[in-house]
């Protein structure tokens, strides 16, 4: 069942990769969603999460990155396992070896409302490079730092929040996608 899921994410991610392109204006998202409901979590609460979090990493990111060398540092704020009370993100960073080459993956999962930044505001100051729905009622927008060689997914939800993650492979849209848009990371559980 959990192969399913894993693979079920893997090929949104391509599916997406294959319509980012072709995404539209009916594709915006009103942002911030109406009716946002703000989660404030304790640190014991954040810390428990930031557990499943790394769970499901450790099952997925080998899959999804083509890798069995996965280093996954601990889920917290500003560095890892850094967790406070009332913290409205939390961040983790994975390194994987794909094609011979280490390479790192950052995830950082926003409560409702803590991220800001409309999908049209994150295009004017980003290289976009493309929109697409997520069949989860989300929006997906892929970003492009060339200058760095970071590729980032920014999964918009209706609730409110903003997960994104980001890599420095080549062609890794797919791959950031999936991690992205998948609904375990989520603030509000």
């Amino acid at each position: 069942m959990r192969m399913r899921k894993v693979m079920a994410a893997a090929l949104t991610g391509l599916a997406l990769i294959g319509l980012a392109g072709t995404a539209s204006a009916s594709d915006e998202l009103t942002w911030p969603p109406k009716d946002v409901t703000p989660v404030v979590k304790t640190k014991a609460e954040l810390e428990k999460q930031a557990a499943g979090f790394i769970a499901r990493q450790q099952e997925t990111y080998p899959r999804i990155f083509r890798s069995s060398n996965v280093t996954l540092s601990p889920w917290g704020g500003e560095s890892p396992g850094s967790i406070s009370d009332g913290q409205q993100y939390l961040t983790s960073n994975g390194y994987y070896t794909r094609k011979g080459v280490e390479t790192q993956v950052f995830v950082q999962v926003n409560a409702p409302g803590f991220f800001q930044s409309s999908p049209e505001q994150l295009c004017e100051r980003n290289a976009c490079t493309g929109k697409v729905r997520d069949g989860r009622g989300g929006l997906t927008v892929f970003t492009e730092d060339t200058v760095h060689g970071i590729t980032i997914a920014w999964n918009y939800r209706r609730n409110g929040e903003v997960v994104w993650a980001q890599s420095w492979a080549q062609d890794s849209k797919a791959q950031v996608a999936a991690v992205a848009s998948d609904r375990a990371y989520t603030f509000t559980k």
